[in-house]
């Protein structure tokens, strides 16, 4: 075997390189976890930026609104000493018989209706405000996936346009890796959010339901 065979590299070895580099560097898009809010990154396309701010606005809305969601009813069983939100109120109504506790519905809004010839001690009247947090929280969690939904499913369907968009704006070739890596990295995101949403929405469905059956509405 000759010196030049011996340390000359392979061309095509070399050639190999820089994709096997490039595919063991390939940037790791952060999963987005259940409860945690959503980042969008700029694409540099002043409408899809807009539209992009716009989703993620919309879901950590809903976001915020699971977390009040969450406490309240939480807080409610605990108070109650129960493990379900009916049982908290019947809870309530038994261990405070000289007040009419009564579970209201109005539209897709209910709140605690309590009557008595005393004044409200305090731990019902804070108790009747967290019943009243929860029904906003769980209106707007449910309104929001609905809108949600909606805006990721059209922006999802224009992903190849999209990212003709990107590099008919940004013409330098390093600013078209970086933004549509960017765009990957929020299409990953909304779809993993599209999930968490419908999951966020369905908790809340349970909730409003079982309000609605002790207030003894049950076409919800």
């Amino acid at each position: 075997m000759s010196f030049w065979q011996c340390c000359c590299p392979n061309p095509l070895e070399e050639e190999r390189k820089p994709f096997a580099r490039s595919q063991k560097n390939a940037k790791q898009v952060k999963v987005l976890t259940k409860g945690e809010k959503l980042v969008v990154k700029h694409v540099n396309v002043p409408e899809l930026d807009r539209k992009f701010s716009v989703i993620a606005e919309l879901y950590n809305d809903q976001v915020e609104s699971q977390e009040i969601l969450t406490y309240c009813a939480s807080t409610l069983k605990v108070r109650g000493c129960a493990s379900s939100l009916t049982e908290c109120i019947q809870t309530l109504q038994e261990t405070n018989s000289n007040c009419d506790i009564k579970v209201k519905m109005e539209g897709y809004n209910f709140y605690l209706l309590m009557t008595s010839k005393e004044e409200l001690p305090e731990n019902l009247r804070e108790v009747q405000e967290l019943v009243k947090r929860m029904s906003r929280a769980t209106k707007l969690v449910i309104s929001n996936q609905m809108k949600f939904t909606e805006m990721v499913f059209a922006i999802l369907q224009k992903k190849t346009q999209m990212a003709d968009e990107i590099k008919q704006v940004n013409t330098a070739y390093l600013d078209q890796i970086r933004l549509q890596e960017n765009l990957q990295e929020n299409v990953h995101n909304m779809e993993q959010a599209k999930q968490w949403s419908k999951e966020y929405a369905e908790e809340a469905n349970n909730i409003l339901r079982e309000m609605a059956k002790v207030a003894g509405v049950h076409n919800i």
